[in-house]
């Protein structure tokens, strides 16, 4: 009891301090004051329990979201006033506030779906367009393929930007498409099946030697298509990169002379010596390459398929049936192709015995991005 008492007047005391009245049995301590303990206590426990069996009327969703409003008002006010970083969030909230224009974006769509919307256009300043003569890399098309940049088509420069603007001697020059290489954008390495085709691949040296250094994949197969027998032959014997080692100089020199391809990746080569065509003909000893990629090869979208084409004039046809076959389009990742014609300006390189016109090769490649084909005219 002493030590009740005690207690009792330990509280007394501080009460006094903080200016209350005497603590009785039956008075407590309220915001507002000192009120009677009894009648106080029956009042509130009234009122939480209307308010305990109103709260268990609201449904469960309406609290997580008056929650999550709160939890995010929080968060919110903590970045702007408190995190230092108040300037990157107001950038976000006003990039969220510009809602796109829905109308734009239909009437942007319907375009790219069209052979006009990936033709070039004319630039609103063409007195100050650096794609006049002072880029060397090709111009952003208007138009996305696949969902990615690609370079505006360029038929003034017979599609040959680096050599024809002397940036590169080489008439082959590829310099201008390199920023848009569907791989450099797409990790095409993460499929476990990679297959180039190389459609009329010439010499061993020229275009399988240019995708095996400068496409960014490592191709698991390589199919070389070539009807001169004499013309393309895969060596026998690969690269030794071991031997090829040279140790750390002040030039920072790493290597004896320029790598070449190992024999690792020359046993994933297979050549074919034959036309490349729209049909078979054992006559004329050609290949319906279409069917041989979805038959033979049995390729399907889920694979990696990068297309090199150079068949002479035989590309035509062959792309016209792709354009009117989807499936095509989406087994094929990304394209090259070189569309042969005939204008003055490449009577030098014999394109002289070429039927179509550069206006309709450019339609064609425009045509083929329009139905999602990742195509670049290859020089």
């Amino acid at each position: 009891m002493r030590k009740h008492r005690n207690t009792y007047g330990k509280r007394e005391q501080i009460c006094q301090h903080w200016g209350f009245e005497s603590l009785g049995h039956n008075h407590i301590i309220s915001g507002a004051g000192i009120q009677q303990g009894r009648g106080s206590t029956q009042s509130r426990m009234t009122y939480f329990n209307d308010f305990q069996g109103g709260v268990r009327g609201v449904s469960p969703r309406v609290l997580y979201f008056v929650i999550a409003i709160l939890l995010g008002y929080i968060t919110l006010d903590f970045l702007l006033h408190h995190s230092g970083s108040s300037e990157c969030v107001k950038l976000i909230l006003d990039a969220a506030q510009e809602k796109p224009n829905l109308e734009e974006v239909e009437q942007e769509d319907a375009i790219c779906k069209s052979v006009e919307g990936h033709l070039t256009t004319e630039p609103q300043n063409p007195d100050e367009n650096p794609w006049n003569q002072m880029k060397w890399i090709g111009e952003p098309a208007r138009c996305k393929v696949k969902g990615h940049l690609i370079e505006s088509l360029d038929p003034r420069n017979n599609f040959r930007r680096g050599f024809s603007l002397r940036f590169a001697p080489d008439v082959e020059d590829k310099t201008h498409v390199l920023p848009y290489l569907l791989g450099s954008k797409v990790d095409l390495n993460r499929r476990s099946r990679r297959v180039y085709l190389d459609l009329g691949a010439n010499s061993f040296r020229t275009s399988i030697m240019w995708f095996m250094r400068m496409y960014p994949c490592d191709f698991s197969e390589v199919h070389a298509f070539e009807v001169d027998r004499n013309l393309l032959r895969i060596p026998e014997t690969g690269f030794n990169e071991s031997a090829n080692w040279k140790p750390e100089n002040p030039w920072a020199i790493r290597v004896n002379e320029v790598p070449g391809i190992p024999a690792w990746m020359l046993n994933r080569m297979t050549s074919y010596n034959y036309f490349v065509a729209d049909i078979d003909d054992t006559a004329t000893e050609s290949i319906n390459i279409t069917r041989f990629i979805k038959e033979d090869l049995m390729l399907r979208a889920s694979d990696t398929v990068v297309v090199k084409m150079d068949i002479e004039g035989a590309e035509w046809p062959i792309l016209k049936r792709w354009m009117d076959d989807p499936e095509m389009a989406e087994i094929i990742d990304e394209m090259f192709v070189e569309i042969h014609y005939k204008h003055p300006s490449m009577l030098q390189y014999h394109w002289g015995k070429f039927d179509h016109t550069r206006e309709q090769a450019t339609q064609l490649i425009a045509g083929l991005r329009s139905k999602g084909f990742f195509i670049h005219a290859w020089p």
